[in-house]
C-alpha cells in the first residue's frame, strides 16, 4: 500500500500504469484533499485521459483510498 505524498507523484502513478484500472488504487494524504478540490481535478484529469471512470472511494485513516473502473 502506497499513499501518496504530492500531486506529482500521483499522476505519474496513473500515467505509468499498464494494467485495468480495476487493479489500481490511488491513495492520498489527506493532506492534498483541498476544499475547492484542485488537486484532485488534475490527478481526475490524467485518470480520465485514460479512458477509466471512478468507481468510489473510501475514507481510512490519514488518506483517502479511489478506486476506478
Amino acid at each position: 500500500m502506497h499513499i501518496y505524498q504530492t500531486i506529482d507523484e500521483a499522476v505519474a502513478a496513473v500515467q505509468s500504469h499498464n494494467g485495468s484500472p480495476e487493479d489500481f488504487e490511488l491513495r492520498m494524504d489527506e493532506k492534498l484533499l483541498d476544499a475547492l478540490g484542485v488537486n484532485m481535478a488534475i490527478v481526475t484529469d490524467a485518470i480520465l485521459s485514460k479512458g477509466w471512470e471512478p468507481n468510489g472511494f473510501e475514507d481510512c485513516d490519514g488518506h483517502r483510498r479511489f478506486l476506478y473502473r
